[in-house]
């Protein structure tokens, strides 16, 4: 017993250790033989001329299905009528050429994915783009050992984006992602997106805007220019923007308001203080004329009204008419002295030709009563001043019971509207 236990203390810490090579001998002979076969594979797809050339090539046309998923949207820009996005773009697609006897997939990467043939995806309402290479070039390809491909790419672009302003700020505005091939058309390459393949987070924070809605279609574009002609396929996501109006509430209508209300106050000033009337109404105009010129600069030229420019426009009228109300206040001012003064004169004369001082006391008396007379059958200043103090607050009232009903309302309608035509 003795002499089995140290022959098996002797010699099992040799066996182990013989097994224990001989196990990573074959793990690392099958590790190197794997290594072989994707060198291979690689060699073979660097030398293979073909494979530039579009999977199924003079046979049926290859399908590409592909998904997209926004990182983060951008500022949507109504100046430049353009928005920016950062996504990942992904094409899955068969190439039969592909097809290896690898136990696991193979990873391309930077410059090694320019090896295979792949889709000709371009954005058609593209304005800039870029793919991103921090800290490596992020774009790679998956090769299956069936021969099926996945390639993915993270990029930025900054894609046009038409938009009606006529509703500004109380719109919403439809923006696209077109994709299509440059040059495949449908009898050499069919494109498809569907709904799931698209991830797009509803509660994404937007400068100045809200997500309602995002929906995906396919379309075909006829294309025909000399000998190019043909179907090509249109992938299309219709982003539903919604423009936020409170930092327009606080920037531009609040304090207009406030404006139009302080020119105002000149209605309560005494008519012969001119400095002072002059003053509050030219300072009025001038800072709702600054107002406008700064909001219009941040904004295309268009051939109709915004709705901005209505209330911006109807603002102006107001505190330029408290500033011509003063005219005409100035103006009866003055007709009322110089009746005053032709009547004291006139009463001055006839108190020489008068001696008797009983009628010169009548005639004192006559003429207060006569002065007070003109003075009430006439439009004076004061009475005009006390006339606008009521009519300029109810006039635009008036103007605002029909303005924002009108823009909100018809905001919405047009925002239903689209969504029942998409």
């Amino acid at each position: 017993m003795m002499l089995f236990e140290m022959i098996y203390r002797g010699f099992f810490p040799i066996f182990h250790a013989w097994f224990t090579l001989f196990i990573a001998a074959a793990c690392v002979q099958r590790s190197f033989q794997q290594s072989t076969n994707v060198s291979k594979a690689l060699h073979r797809l660097m030398n293979d001329d073909g494979s530039k050339l579009r999977p199924y090539y003079g046979g049926p046309p290859v399908h590409v299905d592909l998904g997209l998923e926004v990182e983060r949207l951008g500022d949507i820009s109504a100046a430049s009528m353009d928005f920016s996005l950062t996504m990942y773009l992904r094409e899955y697609w068969h190439d039969p050429r592909l097809a290896n006897n690898l136990t696991s997939h193979l990873i391309l990467q930077g410059q090694d994915v320019d090896m295979v043939w792949s889709p000709d995806i371009f954005f058609i309402n593209e304005k800039s783009a870029k793919i991103h290479e921090v800290t490596y070039n992020n774009k790679l390809i998956y090769i299956l050992p069936n021969g099926s491909v996945s390639m993915s790419m993270r990029l930025s672009a900054t894609l046009a984006c038409h938009m009606s302003l006529e509703y500004f700020p109380m719109d919403s505005q439809t923006c696209k992602i077109e994709m299509s091939s440059y040059a495949y058309n449908t009898d050499e390459m069919t494109l498809h997106l569907s709904d799931e393949d698209v991830i797009i987070d509803r509660n994404m924070e937007i400068p100045g805007f809200e997500l309602l809605d995002f929906k995906v279609k396919n379309r075909i574009m006829s294309y025909s220019t000399g000998q190019i002609r043909g179907h090509f396929n249109i992938c299309e996501i219709r982003l539903e923007f919604e423009r936020q109006m409170q930092a327009y509430l606080l920037t531009v209508y609040i304090p207009s308001c406030l404006l139009v209300t302080i020119a105002w106050l000149s209605f309560w000033i005494d008519a012969r203080a001119a400095p002072a009337r002059i003053t509050l109404g030219i300072t009025t105009v001038l800072t709702v004329t600054t107002m406008t010129s700064g909001i219009l600069e941040r904004l295309p030229i268009v051939t109709y009204a915004k709705a901005i420019d209505i209330w911006l426009a109807a603002c102006l009228l107001f505190v330029f008419l408290c500033l011509l109300e003063y005219a005409w206040a100035n103006y009866l001012v003055v007709l009322e002295q110089r009746r005053i003064k032709k009547r004291k004169s006139l009463r001055s004369m006839k108190k020489k030709e008068t001696a008797n001082s009983e009628d010169m006391n009548l005639d004192a008396c006559s003429e207060t009563i006569e002065i007070e007379y003109l003075t009430e059958r006439h439009l004076t200043a004061l009475r005009l001043d006390k006339m606008s103090r009521y009519l300029f607050p109810v006039i635009f009232v008036l103007f605002n019971l029909i303005y924002w009903p009108y823009y909100l309302y018809k905001g919405d309608v047009i925002l239903l509207s689209k969504f029942g035509n998409n």
